[in-house]
Protein backbone atom coordinates (compact mmCIF):
# COMPACT_ATOMS: atom_id res chain seq x y z
CA UNK A 1 0.00 0.00 0.00
CA UNK A 2 2.96 2.33 0.61
CA UNK A 3 3.76 2.36 -3.09
CA UNK A 4 0.19 3.38 -3.91
CA UNK A 5 0.33 6.12 -1.28
CA UNK A 6 3.52 7.55 -2.77
CA UNK A 7 2.12 7.38 -6.29
CA UNK A 8 -1.02 9.28 -5.34
CA UNK A 9 1.02 11.85 -3.41
CA UNK A 10 3.07 12.55 -6.53
CA UNK A 11 -0.04 12.82 -8.71
CA UNK A 12 -1.53 15.31 -6.26
CA UNK A 13 1.63 17.40 -6.10
CA UNK A 14 1.73 17.71 -9.89
CA UNK A 15 -1.97 18.54 -10.23
CA UNK A 16 -3.56 21.98 -10.12
CA UNK A 17 -7.24 21.21 -10.54
CA UNK A 18 -8.53 18.18 -8.63
CA UNK A 19 -12.00 16.66 -8.54
CA UNK A 20 -13.08 14.11 -5.97
CA UNK A 21 -15.99 11.92 -7.08
CA UNK A 22 -17.33 10.22 -3.97
CA UNK A 23 -19.91 7.62 -3.01
CA UNK A 24 -21.28 5.85 0.03
CA UNK A 25 -17.98 4.15 0.88
CA UNK A 26 -16.39 7.38 2.02
CA UNK A 27 -19.05 7.91 4.70
CA UNK A 28 -19.37 4.46 6.25
CA UNK A 29 -16.59 5.28 8.72
CA UNK A 30 -18.81 8.12 9.96
CA UNK A 31 -21.50 5.62 10.87
CA UNK A 32 -23.61 6.06 7.76
CA UNK A 33 -24.39 2.64 6.25
CA UNK A 34 -24.23 1.92 2.54
CA UNK A 35 -27.85 0.90 2.08
CA UNK A 36 -27.10 -0.81 -1.25
CA UNK A 37 -24.47 -3.15 0.17
CA UNK A 38 -25.05 -6.74 1.27
CA UNK A 39 -27.13 -6.71 4.43
CA UNK A 40 -28.00 -3.04 3.93
CA UNK A 41 -31.40 -1.39 3.90
CA UNK A 42 -32.34 -2.62 0.44
CA UNK A 43 -31.61 -6.21 1.47
CA UNK A 44 -33.55 -5.79 4.70
CA UNK A 45 -36.67 -4.96 2.70
CA UNK A 46 -36.54 -8.24 0.79
CA UNK A 47 -39.48 -9.59 2.80
CA UNK A 48 -41.61 -6.47 2.41
CA UNK A 49 -44.23 -5.76 -0.23
CA UNK A 50 -42.11 -2.90 -1.55
CA UNK A 51 -38.49 -2.52 -2.65
CA UNK A 52 -35.85 -0.11 -1.43
CA UNK A 53 -36.23 1.96 -4.58
CA UNK A 54 -39.99 2.15 -4.07
CA UNK A 55 -39.49 3.18 -0.43
CA UNK A 56 -37.43 6.16 -1.59
CA UNK A 57 -39.61 7.14 -4.53
CA UNK A 58 -41.81 10.14 -5.30
CA UNK A 59 -45.05 8.07 -5.38
CA UNK A 60 -44.20 6.52 -2.00
CA UNK A 61 -43.53 9.98 -0.52
CA UNK A 62 -46.89 11.22 -1.76
CA UNK A 63 -49.04 8.17 -1.08
CA UNK A 64 -47.46 6.66 2.05
CA UNK A 65 -45.78 9.57 3.85
CA UNK A 66 -45.73 7.91 7.26
CA UNK A 67 -43.84 4.90 5.96
CA UNK A 68 -41.64 7.08 3.75
CA UNK A 69 -40.46 9.16 6.70
CA UNK A 70 -40.01 6.09 8.87
CA UNK A 71 -37.60 4.76 6.26
CA UNK A 72 -36.02 8.18 5.76
CA UNK A 73 -35.18 8.55 9.42
CA UNK A 74 -33.77 5.03 9.50
CA UNK A 75 -31.40 5.19 6.54
CA UNK A 76 -30.92 8.80 5.46
CA UNK A 77 -31.11 10.96 8.55
CA UNK A 78 -27.84 11.07 10.52
CA UNK A 79 -27.63 14.60 11.98
CA UNK A 80 -24.88 13.71 14.45
CA UNK A 81 -22.51 12.16 11.90
CA UNK A 82 -19.12 13.86 11.62
CA UNK A 83 -16.62 14.02 8.73
CA UNK A 84 -13.91 11.36 8.75
CA UNK A 85 -10.41 11.16 7.29
CA UNK A 86 -11.77 10.72 3.77
CA UNK A 87 -13.75 13.95 3.85
CA UNK A 88 -10.94 15.85 5.58
CA UNK A 89 -8.49 14.69 2.90
CA UNK A 90 -10.25 16.81 0.29
CA UNK A 91 -10.37 19.76 2.68
CA UNK A 92 -6.59 19.54 3.13
CA UNK A 93 -6.08 19.54 -0.64
CA UNK A 94 -8.09 22.74 -0.81
CA UNK A 95 -6.16 24.28 2.10
CA UNK A 96 -2.88 23.47 0.34
CA UNK A 97 -3.81 25.75 -2.54
CA UNK A 98 -5.24 23.25 -5.01
CA UNK A 99 -8.43 24.04 -6.89
CA UNK A 100 -10.74 21.33 -5.55
CA UNK A 101 -14.28 20.38 -6.46
CA UNK A 102 -16.05 17.52 -4.72
CA UNK A 103 -18.77 15.84 -6.75
CA UNK A 104 -20.62 13.54 -4.40
CA UNK A 105 -23.42 11.04 -4.79
CA UNK A 106 -23.96 11.23 -1.03
CA UNK A 107 -26.69 13.26 0.63
CA UNK A 108 -25.17 13.33 4.13
CA UNK A 109 -23.68 16.87 4.04
CA UNK A 110 -20.33 15.61 5.38
CA UNK A 111 -18.16 17.17 2.67
CA UNK A 112 -19.78 20.52 3.43
CA UNK A 113 -19.34 19.89 7.14
CA UNK A 114 -15.65 19.14 6.56
CA UNK A 115 -15.29 22.63 5.12
CA UNK A 116 -14.88 22.12 1.38
CA UNK A 117 -16.08 25.26 -0.38
CA UNK A 118 -17.12 23.74 -3.70
CA UNK A 119 -19.29 20.67 -3.18
CA UNK A 120 -21.73 19.48 -5.83
CA UNK A 121 -24.18 17.02 -4.29
CA UNK A 122 -25.78 15.48 -7.37
CA UNK A 123 -28.39 13.57 -5.36
CA UNK A 124 -29.24 16.44 -3.02
CA UNK A 125 -28.75 17.08 0.68
CA UNK A 126 -30.76 15.34 3.40
CA UNK A 127 -30.10 18.14 5.88
CA UNK A 128 -32.00 20.67 3.75
CA UNK A 129 -35.76 20.94 3.32
CA UNK A 130 -38.34 22.35 0.95
CA UNK A 131 -42.09 22.86 0.78
CA UNK A 132 -43.51 19.63 -0.66
CA UNK A 133 -45.97 21.48 -2.90
CA UNK A 134 -44.04 24.50 -4.11
CA UNK A 135 -40.46 23.26 -3.90
CA UNK A 136 -39.52 26.46 -2.08
CA UNK A 137 -36.52 26.05 0.22
CA UNK A 138 -37.40 26.07 3.92
CA UNK A 139 -35.05 26.68 6.85
CA UNK A 140 -34.24 23.54 8.80
CA UNK A 141 -35.26 25.51 11.89
CA UNK A 142 -38.86 25.28 10.65
CA UNK A 143 -38.80 21.47 10.64
CA UNK A 144 -41.32 19.75 12.89
CA UNK A 145 -42.50 16.16 13.15
CA UNK A 146 -46.25 15.71 13.51
CA UNK A 147 -47.90 12.95 15.53
CA UNK A 148 -47.78 10.62 12.51
CA UNK A 149 -44.03 11.12 12.10
CA UNK A 150 -44.37 13.27 8.98
CA UNK A 151 -42.08 16.26 8.40
CA UNK A 152 -44.01 19.55 8.47
CA UNK A 153 -43.35 23.24 9.07
CA UNK A 154 -44.79 25.43 11.84
CA UNK A 155 -48.10 25.69 9.97
CA UNK A 156 -48.39 21.95 9.41
CA UNK A 157 -47.46 22.14 5.73
CA UNK A 158 -45.71 18.97 4.60
CA UNK A 159 -41.99 19.24 3.90
CA UNK A 160 -39.77 17.20 1.61
CA UNK A 161 -36.05 16.60 2.13
CA UNK A 162 -33.98 18.18 -0.64
CA UNK A 163 -32.87 14.83 -2.01
CA UNK A 164 -33.38 13.25 -5.39
CA UNK A 165 -35.94 10.50 -4.92
CA UNK A 166 -36.60 7.80 -7.49
CA UNK A 167 -38.87 9.55 -9.97
CA UNK A 168 -37.31 12.98 -9.39
CA UNK A 169 -35.22 14.70 -12.02
CA UNK A 170 -31.61 15.47 -11.26
CA UNK A 171 -30.81 19.15 -10.90
CA UNK A 172 -29.56 20.16 -14.35
CA UNK A 173 -27.51 23.06 -13.01
CA UNK A 174 -25.67 20.83 -10.53
CA UNK A 175 -25.03 18.18 -13.19
CA UNK A 176 -23.71 20.77 -15.63
CA UNK A 177 -21.38 22.23 -13.00
CA UNK A 178 -20.15 18.75 -12.12
CA UNK A 179 -19.54 17.90 -15.76
CA UNK A 180 -17.61 21.13 -16.30
CA UNK A 181 -15.46 20.61 -13.19
CA UNK A 182 -14.59 17.07 -14.28
CA UNK A 183 -13.78 18.19 -17.84
CA UNK A 184 -11.42 20.88 -16.55
CA UNK A 185 -9.67 18.74 -13.92
CA UNK A 186 -6.21 17.29 -14.47
CA UNK A 187 -6.67 14.74 -11.65
CA UNK A 188 -9.90 12.89 -10.87
CA UNK A 189 -10.00 10.79 -7.68
CA UNK A 190 -12.94 8.38 -7.46
CA UNK A 191 -13.55 7.29 -3.87
CA UNK A 192 -15.95 4.84 -2.25
CA UNK A 193 -18.22 4.09 -5.18
CA UNK A 194 -18.71 1.19 -7.56
CA UNK A 195 -19.95 3.60 -10.24
CA UNK A 196 -23.21 1.75 -10.74
CA UNK A 197 -25.69 4.52 -9.94
CA UNK A 198 -26.74 6.30 -13.10
CA UNK A 199 -26.89 8.88 -14.56
CA UNK A 200 -24.41 10.29 -12.01
CA UNK A 201 -21.78 7.66 -12.89
CA UNK A 202 -21.76 8.85 -16.49
CA UNK A 203 -20.03 12.02 -15.30
CA UNK A 204 -16.72 10.13 -15.18
CA UNK A 205 -16.87 9.89 -18.97
CA UNK A 206 -16.41 13.67 -19.18
CA UNK A 207 -12.87 13.50 -17.76
CA UNK A 208 -10.21 14.69 -20.21
CA UNK A 209 -7.34 15.19 -17.78
CA UNK A 210 -4.06 13.46 -17.05
CA UNK A 211 -4.76 10.91 -14.33
CA UNK A 212 -7.80 8.95 -13.17
CA UNK A 213 -7.60 7.25 -9.76
CA UNK A 214 -9.94 4.74 -8.09
CA UNK A 215 -9.94 4.05 -4.34
CA UNK A 216 -12.62 1.49 -3.53
CA UNK A 217 -12.86 -1.89 -1.84
CA UNK A 218 -14.60 -3.54 -4.79
CA UNK A 219 -13.92 -3.53 -8.50
CA UNK A 220 -15.84 -1.45 -11.01
CA UNK A 221 -16.59 -1.84 -14.70
CA UNK A 222 -13.78 -0.90 -17.09
CA UNK A 223 -10.92 -1.00 -14.58
CA UNK A 224 -8.41 -0.41 -17.38
CA UNK A 225 -9.40 3.22 -17.69
CA UNK A 226 -7.83 4.01 -14.29
CA UNK A 227 -4.17 4.96 -13.97
CA UNK A 228 -4.10 3.95 -10.30
CA UNK A 229 -6.43 1.47 -8.60
CA UNK A 230 -6.31 0.98 -4.83
CA UNK A 231 -8.62 -1.74 -3.51
CA UNK A 232 -8.75 -1.03 0.20
CA UNK A 233 -10.66 0.89 2.83
CA UNK A 234 -10.69 4.40 1.43
CA UNK A 235 -10.61 6.21 4.77
CA UNK A 236 -7.60 4.32 6.09
CA UNK A 237 -5.77 4.89 2.82
CA UNK A 238 -6.58 8.59 2.54
CA UNK A 239 -5.58 9.15 6.15
CA UNK A 240 -2.10 7.88 5.28
CA UNK A 241 -1.98 9.98 2.11
CA UNK A 242 -2.89 13.04 4.17
CA UNK A 243 0.01 12.34 6.54
CA UNK A 244 2.42 12.14 3.62
CA UNK A 245 1.15 15.44 2.24
CA UNK A 246 1.46 17.26 5.56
Amino acid sequence: MQKDIQELVQLIKSAKRIVGFTGAGISTASGIPDFRSAGGFFDQLSGQHYSGEEALSVPFFKQQPELFFENFRTILDFPDAEPNAGHLFFKQLEDSGKTVTVVTQNIDNLHEKAGNKHVLAVHGNATKWQDAKTGQAVSSDALRWDKRGIAVDEKGQRLKPQVILYGDRLDERVMEEASEAIREADLLIVVGTSLNVYPAAYLIDDFRGEHLVLINQTTVADMKRFDLVVQTDCNTFLKEVTKQLS
